[in-house]
């Protein structure tokens, strides 16, 4: 008899961001994993839920393992939350899916929010090619050296950073890297969400001693403006060699290459047949 293992996106701050499919697997879950059980224990409250919980974060243990799978193939069903946004995303989701599979069990991962995902958009950087890194380093020497290291990435970086390491983290951004343009996003979803643009220094100039609320960090690419040039552009020569990996990365994941040429036609602001043109010469 199989199990059900199902990853389920909870809100990363608007308790009305959680989708029907999401508070239905919960309800019918046999079991509820997850990072703490305290944070999601009050959400299974607020929705009148009431299951048992298995607490699996970064410090699992053999017997949450050996739980996991005794449940699983058992049959049952069990639900993996993270604290907040899509399990899997700097969390341990990623352990508890491959430790399913391993076990013979179905695995589902359901949509929903991302503060990965909602700070890309919401940056107005360029959002065809970007990375996630996690939360910087704590201590100065190694964050100073991820930060240069992401620096010479040319595609939009994002980045978590906590409210009390953000003024040090914009000061450092300020002497490595004074004229990227970055956005820093604060309470995504919730009342109070806020917004800075900028360069290092207007941004903290925008923050002031403001040092509340978890934060993402986005960083314009280090070809960023080589980017925005070649998007505005009419293209009378070749595709930029990012275009060319998009395009090839969409064919090989099953796309005809006039489903693929579409979404690039309209990122670049030129006509489908222009694009389908040059791929075609490829």
């Amino acid at each position: 008899m199989t199990g059900h293992l199902i990853l389920v996106p909870t809100p990363i701050g608007n308790l009305g961001d959680l989708t029907d499919r999401a508070k239905e697997a919960l309800a019918e879950a046999d079991l509820v994993a997850c990072e703490d059980t305290r944070r999601t224990g009050g959400l299974l409250k607020h929705l009148g839920i009431d299951k048992p919980m298995l607490r699996f974060d970064d410090h699992a243990g053999a017997a949450a393992f050996e739980r996991l799978g005794l449940e699983l193939m058992s049959g049952r069903t069990v639900a993996y939350c993270s604290d907040a946004g899509m399990p899997g995303i700097n969390d341990p989701g990623f352990e508890i899916a491959r430790a399913a599979r391993a076990a013979g069990a179905r695995v589902t991962v359901l949509p929903g929010a991302s503060a990965v995902l909602l700070a890309v958009v919401a940056s107005g950087l360029p959002s065809h090619a970007f990375s996630f890194w996690g939360y910087l380093p704590n201590r100065s020497e190694p964050r100073r050296t991820m930060l240069k290291k992401l620096g010479a990435e040319e595609e939009t970086v994002v980045v978590f950073e906590t409210p009390h390491r953000i003024h040090e983290t914009l000061s450092d951004l300020e002497a490595l890297l004074p004229d990227r343009e970055i956005a820093l996003g604060r309470e995504l979803t919730k009342l109070h969400e806020t917004w800075y643009r900028g360069t290092p220094a207007q941004v903290k100039a925008q923050l002031g001693r403001e040092d509340r609320g978890e934060m993402v960090l986005v960083l314009a690419g280090a070809d960023a403006k080589r980017l925005v040039t070649e998007s505005e552009a009419t293209f009378e020569g070749a595709l930029p060699a990012w275009a060319e990996a998009y395009l090839a990365a969409a064919r090989e994941g099953g796309m005809t290459l006039r489903e693929a040429v579409k979404p690039l036609a309209k990122h670049l602001g030129v006509s489908a047949s222009e694009i389908y043109r040059l791929a075609a010469e490829l």
